[in-house]
């Protein structure tokens, strides 16, 4: 009876443990495991009997399921990932935003539609001053919305790198509590008992740990947590390993590159989830959308500026037909030009070749990747020094045969499955002729050797306004042109190489990148709501297990003082009947 009193006390003070814990953040509810003890051997009338000597706390145990925890570890990492992906979905949403702020137009698209609309104008009156201005200024204005949408998009990656750098600070410091928690647990349980507080205070750190990395965690024959991501022990019973970053200078997109390493070994370490997972791959869906705007870049820089040399300005030159020859953006004294290089089906490396022209004075040739072709795009200084706006070539030089039946001015019809010229001269589609029907090679293609096109008739304008919308696998512009845009056909008509806009109209191309960007949030939008769902379901599942229950614990509470009760009850009872025995019964009692 003396041990019943001493276990039901001890599930009573467990009870109290209990409901003043309820608040506890991570406090796992624990129970007294009673054990009746060893019987007492003795002789009876018909042989030896053991009586039961009463009843023992074996130990205190916490309420726990390993399983869930460890389902809800793993789900925690994917929520987080996900909820790290959306804030910066959020953010690159807010950059390429093409919404209104006050009845104002604000985003790339506008930009590009106004520079669109001026060279439309431009071509209906291609003499007009404000006409040439509009659409110097409407150009001058998209370079500048790319850059400042560039430069935001690098902010971006900066910040997704600092947060990085502050989580393995914490992960560290982390890993090094969750190894004195382990001590501490191997030395307290080496003498029996569970040291549950510390046992809880190391599942809590774990739960913290969960939400930067993927995590697995084992539990070793002393008590000790080992726990692992991506196949590295990161913490066990003796140590820890330390995380780091190394820094990595890239040009290519302007930035500071940072890759997560070992301090000790000095290897890399690459998370498969978690928030620093998510930082990772921010910071590479980041650099996709630095490249788009590089790809918008390089299309004027190449293919729009291209077809601009077609064209001729109205400066007088050329014996007062204008001059030829003008990039509109970029280094007038270079000539740009896209190569494709398609390494394998799923990766391809591209960039913008600069081409030093017969009056650069560098005479190397240069490769633009990324954000240096972002800078690269601004409107040549030849157009925007004075008199620039006389060097635009809204006009239009010679025929181009490509898709277009047209009548020379002989009368006779041209067509462009091929024709042969007045001068016997095999013209074929894809070639220039003059008014005359003759036919122009590239080099003498200028008005001023061939060709009688009219004053500021606006043709080149009306070309160069069709690329925004029309594919360049259908526009009107010649081998040269395209050359430069980096297309290529095979002899069996399959496209070997790809212009920036993936041989797409600049429109095209920007809308389907909206579309992609708009679509991978929503889905990462419906990933955050599910993965809220199940880890809220898994946490309340965990609550059921090891959370206090009020009306369990005062049940408990009210058995374990019943016991208590009745155990006193049976001591009292005893002494009734020894005092009876040694006090009324005479003098055998007291023998």
């Amino acid at each position: 009876m003396v041990r019943g009193l001493e276990t039901h006390q001890l599930a009573l003070s467990t009870v109290g443990q209990n409901l003043s814990n309820d608040a506890t953040p991570g406090y796992s509810r624990e129970e007294v495991n009673m054990v009746p003890t060893a019987g007492d051997e003795i002789y009876g009338l018909y042989g030896r009997e053991y009586v039961g000597s009463g009843v023992d706390a074996a130990s205190i145990s916490r309420i726990r399921d390993i399983f869930l925890d460890k389902h809800y570890w793993n789900n925690n990492s994917q929520k987080e990932y996900y909820n790290q992906r959306q804030q910066n979905y959020n953010f690159l949403e807010n950059i390429f935003n093409d919404s209104q702020v006050n009845s104002t137009d604000v985003g790339l698209k506008s930009s590009i539609n106004s520079f669109w609309k001026a060279w439309q104008t431009l071509s209906t009156n291609a003499d007009a001053t404000d006409n040439r201005i509009n659409v110097r200024n409407t150009a001058q204005t998209m370079c500048d919305k790319i850059h400042d949408m560039a430069q935001k998009v690098q902010g971006q990656i900066n910040t997704n790198y600092q947060q990085l750098q502050a989580d393995i600070t914490t992960i560290n410091q982390i890993t090094g509590q969750i190894l004195d928690l382990n001590k501490n647990i191997v030395m307290r349980e080496a003498t029996g008992g569970k040291a549950n507080a510390l046992r809880d205070q190391r599942d809590a750190l774990v739960d913290k740990l969960s939400k930067y990395l993927n995590i697995n965690v084992v539990e070793q024959s002393n008590g000790a947590y080992a726990v692992s991501s991506n196949g590295s022990v990161l913490v066990d019973g003796r140590s820890n390993l330390q995380l780091g970053v190394q820094e990595q200078n890239n040009k290519d997109y302007g930035i500071t590159d940072y890759n997560i390493i070992f301090k000790e070994t000095g290897t890399i370490f690459s998370p498969t989830g978690g928030q620093v997972k998510a930082i990772q791959d921010s910071v590479a869906e980041d650099k996709t959308y630095i490249d788009k705007l590089a790809n918008f870049s390089a299309f004027f820089l190449t293919t729009f500026n291209a077809q601009h040399q077609e064209g001729y300005g109205i400066d007088g030159a050329n014996n007062g037909e204008g001059t030829t020859d003008t990039n509109f953006f970029g280094d007038n004294t270079v000539q740009y030009s896209w190569q494709y290089k398609q390494l394998d089906k799923d990766f391809e490396t591209s960039y913008v070749e600069v081409m030093p022209g017969k009056n650069a004075t560098n005479k190397e040739k240069v490769q633009l990747r990324g954000i240096n072709i972002i800078n690269a795009l601004n409107v040549s200084e030849k157009i925007m020094g004075p008199d620039g706006i006389n060097y635009i070539a809204a006009k239009g030089a010679n025929i181009f045969t490509g898709t277009q039946n047209f009548t020379d001015k002989n009368g006779n019809p041209v067509s462009p499955d091929g024709y042969t010229d007045h001068n016997g001269h095999q013209v074929v589609p894809g070639d220039c002729v003059d008014a005359d029907g003759n036919y122009v090679d590239y080099e003498h293609r200028i008005p001023a050797n061939n060709g009688t096109a009219g004053p500021a008739n606006g043709d080149n304008a009306v070309t160069l306004s069709n690329l925004f919308n029309t594919s360049l696998s259908k526009a009107v512009i010649n081998s040269e042109v395209r050359k430069v845009s980096g297309m290529a056909v095979a002899a069996d008509g399959t496209m070997t190489s790809f212009s920036p806009t993936q041989n797409d109209s600049l429109d095209s191309f920007y809308n389907n990148s909206m579309v992609t960007l708009g679509t991978n949030a929503n889905v990462t939008d419906q990933n955050v709501t599910k993965m809220q769902a199940v880890v809220t379901q898994l946490e309340n599942m965990r609550q059921s297990v090891s959370g206090v229950n009020w009306n369990d614990e005062l049940t408990n509470m009210i058995k374990f003082q019943q016991g208590y009760s009745a155990c006193s009850r049976v001591l009292t009872t005893m002494d009734q009947m020894l005092d009876k025995l040694i006090n009324g019964t005479g003098m055998v009692g007291r023998g």
